[in-house]
């Protein structure tokens, strides 16, 4: 087993995104869960582990199978079916929430669609992943096909960035509004992040590309992690110390 900041970097948002959407699904059901009317809690928890499922598979490829072209190969292909769905879910809920009086069927069945394709982009254009000297992954994949999921993931990240920009100025909680800067400030990061890694940005330097992607990425991951799990429980600890509650 290597490890790989790669590896380290998915594992770090992986784990802030669980806590993310089980945040969500705690939310959910204090509402009432599948009694009630509002199944906002339930998708957007769905979205965010289905997301953290996704960098967890990457992770355990960059720890077990670093050097393992055609293992990476594979899970790759697995990670991005994944990634086809889960933003297939989340341009549902850019149209749910942000454009109610909008049927999100057609959008959400184009981005599947779409994403089906990256999936066999990815498959027929054989990626060879390889471990660089900086003990990262490069996954190394055709230009073609790391632009088409570039756009994937613009859509994927874009859609939480949306909806909760909107709700950041929309609300009256602060717990919500600080939820909502935490997740509006990841994403937004997210979305700079995927850029320099995948447009023409240190295109003539790959360690280098793939040194600040991991690094960026492993602390969005931190922020998730501090925002959905050790600050509740701070916050808990001082009301508890406090106010006796």
């Amino acid at each position: 087993m290597v490890i790989t900041t790669t590896a380290i970097a998915f594992l770090l948002s992986g784990l802030g995104l669980v806590f993310c959407g089980l945040w969500f699904f705690k939310a959910f059901r204090k509402i009432g869960g599948l009694k009630s009317n509002n199944q906002i809690g339930i998708l957007l928890s769905g979205f965010f582990l289905g997301n953290s499922l996704q960098h967890i598979i990457l992770a355990i490829g960059g720890f077990f199978f670093a050097k393992n072209s055609d293992a990476l190969q594979a899970i790759l292909v697995i990670d991005n079916l994944i990634l086809a769905i889960i933003t297939a879910l989340g341009v549902y809920l850019i149209f749910y929430i942000l454009f109610p009086n909008v049927s999100p069927r057609l959008p959400t069945i184009i981005t599947l669609i779409y994403g089906l394709f990256v999936v066999s982009m990815t498959i027929f254009s054989r990626p060879k992943p390889l471990l660089t000297s900086s003990l990262a992954i490069d996954w190394n994949m055709s230009p073609l096909t790391e632009l088409s999921l570039y756009y994937l993931l613009l859509l994927n990240i874009g859609a939480p960035f949306l909806i909760f920009l909107k709700n950041l100025f929309n609300t009256t909680s602060r717990d919500v509004r600080l939820i909502s800067l935490i997740i509006v400030i990841a994403t937004a990061a997210g979305l700079v992040n995927i850029s320099i890694a995948f447009l023409d940005f240190l295109k003539s330097y790959e360690d280098l590309r793939v040194f600040i992607f991991d690094r960026v990425l492993g602390v969005i991951g931190i922020l998730f992690v501090a925002g959905f799990l050790l600050m509740p429980l701070f916050w808990r600890l001082i009301t508890k110390r406090f106010y006796g509650k």
